[in-house]
């Protein structure tokens, strides 16, 4: 049976330190890529279809290969997938920046989006293990040290290839990812010991688990929301009368708002939190397509910052604590199944939807049936274990 290491107390500010900078620094490069990496596929002769599968395919691959990731977490440590992914995501950023054509950029695109789905399920297991009782506390901080990353990255990524062209960009970002799998590797403590049955066999354990279950339907919901608006929302502010830029400052703000929220907000049950949080974005979804004002649109999505803040963190927290410690790599990995998916279904519904239903309604429903669905399994299951057992 696998079980956590004790947390070490020596070095423990350190440890936290290099796995903050490694939530940066890993997140920067995926958001940095946002307003570069099409043009930079143009450059090297691509047309508007290489563009969309450069693009694409890191998520494509990543869902492809996260299942492997959770396993990897599970069956060999936390700590050598992390690693190996710093280290693989290092390579493939040095490569972009001298990829001879497209296509090739197109193979590092996928072998870079593979290497990610080893990142995520072993750095929220390694987070809130070495956290031990403060784990909602480090959960809130990734969220928040993400939604700063968001925040960041894009202007920054911009601004660095303008200036300097977009493989110094790139070699920047590797530089630095490479020395973040020294330091994981030097100074992060391993928190779990090697499973000696393989966790795939064990997968079903996972879903059998009505708070996990509960998670990754939220999720979905979420996630739907979030592929929606990041579909329509830039058509719809230039639908008012605004420009692309407006819709990026808003978004930004959302972001901004969310960030605190994530970093210091732990009151209630960390499923009601989700649960709340939820409930906040279907409102501003389904608000959202009605608004015409600019100060009113900026107001909504300063509302929906406050619900993504909330649920973020919260449905992390709630994936940690209920998941068997020996599988917690795998029930992160089909969360962020659950987040893949709900990004590509959202994007994908509303452009099949568009001109006929608004986008927001449909998310809007959907994440207030799941909001619903959960509340009724929450309370059924209170009910049960508080009823008296009377013959």
């Amino acid at each position: 049976m696998a079980r956590e290491q004790p947390q070490r107390a020596a070095g423990g500010h350190t440890v936290e330190a290099i796995l903050a900078a490694t939530v940066l620094i890993s997140f920067f490069d995926t958001f940095a890529l946002l307003p570069v990496l099409p043009v930079y596929a143009r450059f090297l002769g691509g047309e508007a279809w290489h563009i969309g599968v450069a693009v694409g395919i890191y998520s494509l691959a990543g869902l492809l290969m996260q299942v492997v990731g959770g396993y990897s977490a599970d069956a060999f440590g936390r700590k050598g997938p992390l690693v190996l992914s710093l280290f693989g995501a290092a390579a493939a950023l040095g490569l972009y920046g001298i990829a001879p054509s497209v296509e090739w950029l197109i193979l590092l695109r996928a072998f870079h989006g593979a290497t990610g789905a080893f990142f995520l399920p072993a750095l929220f297991a390694l987070v809130g293990e070495q956290a031990g009782e403060r784990r909602a506390e480090a959960l809130g901080r990734t969220g928040a040290t993400i939604g700063l990353a968001a925040i960041v990255a894009p202007p920054a990524g911009g601004f660095v290839s303008r200036q300097w062209g977009a493989p110094w960009l790139f070699f920047g970002i590797a530089f630095v990812m490479a020395i973040m799998a020294v330091l994981v590797w030097r100074y992060v403590p391993e928190t779990l010991q090697k499973l000696a049955e393989p966790s795939l066999r064990r997968l079903p354990e996972v879903v059998r688990v009505g708070p996990l279950r509960a998670a990754y339907v939220l999720t979905a919901a979420f996630t739907f929301c979030m592929g929606t608006l990041a579909y329509g929302f830039p058509l719809l502010v230039v639908e008012r009368g605004y420009t692309t830029a407006t819709a990026g400052v808003l978004l930004g703000w959302m972001a901004l708002i969310a960030v605190p929220v994530m970093a210091f907000y732990r009151l209630g049950h960390p499923l009601g939190r989700a649960l709340l949080g939820l409930g906040v974005m279907a409102g501003c979804m389904g608000a959202l397509w009605w608004i015409r004002e600019l100060w009113l649109l900026a107001a909504a999505m300063g509302v929906y910052g406050i619900g993504f803040g909330l649920l973020f963190p919260a449905l992390h927290l709630v994936v940690f604590e209920h998941a068997p410690v020996g599988l917690r790599g795998s029930a992160f990995a089909l969360l962020y199944l659950c987040y893949s998916g709900g990004l590509i279904a959202g994007s994908l519904t509303s452009g099949a939807i568009a001109g006929s239903v608004p986008p927001g309604l449909i998310a809007a429903a959907l994440a207030g049936t799941a909001v619903c669905a959960v509340s009724l399994w929450s309370l059924r299951e209170r009910i049960f274990r508080w009823a008296p057992l009377e013959r």
